[in-house]
């Protein structure tokens, strides 16, 4: 232990790195500081003000438009919440959604990153800007699209497949496990395009030289994707696994307007639960507990990124 604290000196020392208190660093940096102080001072008025005043609510019985008392009830509120089976089981497909989708969103951003990567420049944008559109458009917007598309009444796929023979078509978004599959495909549908432009980066920044070498040595297309591709993947992998689980966590526009967490409460995600319990039934306390949880599993993926983005770079120290 003193061997590598006498190491750890002779290291600050050889390059300069030496101890400061914190008025030294303030006088030194003050420049950079001034210039923060602007966004620090409105995430703490619009972020971190609001959420201390919500982790206080979740202790009262506040009800949304200040309709009655706003007394002090202390873990009432959570334990209506574990022990609500609504709750539980919104929990349980929430965390089934989002990884189903986040792992689908991967999968498809990096094959159409790959894909594009062989194509010429020219019509490489022209693809990409095409590919990539469901995720520049807005949710609510895909909501609807998918509500066409799949809608028993009137939707294309159920009418194409009676037009080939089908009899008695699946309802997509109320029968057996089609509403959660439909669910997941139209979420991965529309964000896929995240995780593309961020591969396509990758991919297009990756040496030719190091393909090259794998092509002489023997590598076919497969070997070269798992031997070349694939370990300058890894990072960006990491991010956006980590960005699309926090916001696939917090999605609400499309699934609302999709299925309304129906039919009944089939499909009820903690997004919807907390938009029913806020404005529905207007105990807004209790919809402030439900979203501390999907707030503690954003910042579970957030801790996660953070962790394995540090774990990876100390193999390159």
């Amino acid at each position: 232990m003193a061997q590598a604290a006498r190491s750890a000196e002779e290291i600050r020392r050889k390059y300069g790195l030496t101890e400061e208190s914190l008025w030294n660093r303030l006088k030194r940096n003050w420049t950079g500081y001034l210039f923060i102080l602007p966004t620090f001072v409105m995430f703490t008025l619009l972020f971190y003000i609001p959420m201390i005043q919500g982790v206080w609510l979740t202790f009262t019985n506040a009800q949304l438009g200040g309709a009655g008392t706003s007394n002090f009830i202390g873990l009432d509120n959570y334990m209506w919440m574990i022990t609500n089976d609504l709750f539980v089981f919104a929990l349980g497909w929430s965390i089934v959604f989002v990884f189903a989708t986040t792992l689908l969103q991967l999968v498809l951003g990096m094959l159409v990153a790959v894909l594009l990567s062989e194509i010429k420049e020219g019509p490489r944008e022209w693809l990409s800007a095409i590919i990539m559109s469901p995720y520049f458009s807005a949710p609510l917007a895909g909501g609807v699209v998918w509500m066409w598309f799949l809608s028993p009444d009137f939707g294309f796929m159920n009418m194409f497949l009676s037009d080939i023979g089908i009899q008695n078509p699946p309802t997509f978004l109320s029968q057996g496990l089609w509403p959660y599959v439909s669910m997941i495909i139209a979420q991965a549908w529309h964000d896929f395009g995240y995780a593309g432009i961020i591969y396509s980066a990758a991919v297009i920044n990756i040496p030719s030289a190091q393909y090259e070498a794998a092509a002489l040595a023997g590598a076919g297309r497969l070997r070269r994707f798992r031997d070349v591709t694939l370990p300058h993947l890894v990072t960006p992998t990491i991010i956006v696994l980590a960005l699309r689980t926090a916001w696939n966590i917090a999605e609400f526009a499309q699934p609302f307007e999709l299925t309304g967490g129906g039919p009944g409460t089939r499909t009820m995600l903690l997004s919807i639960l907390t938009y029913e319990v806020a404005y529905v039934r207007l105990n807004f306390a209790r919809a402030y507990t439900i979203g501390m949880v999907m707030i503690v599993l954003a910042m579970g993926a957030a801790i996660f990124y953070v962790t394995v983005i540090n774990e990876e770079e100390d193999l390159y120290l």
